[in-house]
């Protein structure tokens, strides 16, 4: 295989030559998946702990998601041959879905905490980690297939 056939597609919010979208991403994931784990132990237990857990965990969601989606949107605008992915544009949008059904849910939250949780919350948080889960992938894709962010393998011993 040619170095050709080995190079990615650049990214644009990158530093170093190391994509930031990658390295964001996983603190807004982590959280959804902690606000879904509260809202289900709310729903088993009626602790009012788990409610204010779960609101704070989807409150650093989104906040982080807004954060990851930034320097994704970088990328996807700055480089055409990224645009024009369709993986690229499911990930993007199931993403801003998720992030407006989480946005949604934390302003339910927001207003009447624990009675927001269920039934609503937690279909939210459901929905939320359905989304992820397949954007995940999509995301997976972008790296792994099309190669978007990706060194080829000999420029790593030139650093």
């Amino acid at each position: 295989m040619s170095n050709r056939d080995l190079a990615g597609l650049a990214t644009t919010a990158r530093v170093k030559g190391h994509p930031l979208h990658p390295l964001l991403v996983p603190l807004p994931i982590g959280f959804f998946v902690a606000t879904l784990l509260c809202d289900l132990a709310f729903w088993w237990s009626a602790d009012l702990l788990w409610a204010t857990a779960g609101f704070w965990a989807l409150f650093v969601a989104v906040l982080t998601a807004a954060i990851a989606a930034v320097a994704g949107g970088i990328d996807f605008a700055g480089n055409r041959k990224i645009r024009a992915l369709g993986d690229a544009w499911r990930h993007m949008v199931g993403n801003v879905i998720a992030v407006v059904v989480a946005f949604a849910s934390l302003l339910l939250r927001w207003s009447d905490a624990p009675s927001a949780v269920l039934p609503w919350g937690l279909a939210a948080s459901t929905v939320i980690f359905v989304l992820i889960l397949y954007t995940g992938w999509k995301g997976g894709e972008l790296s792994y297939r099309h190669r978007v962010g990706m060194l080829p393998d000999d420029s790593h011993s030139r650093s």
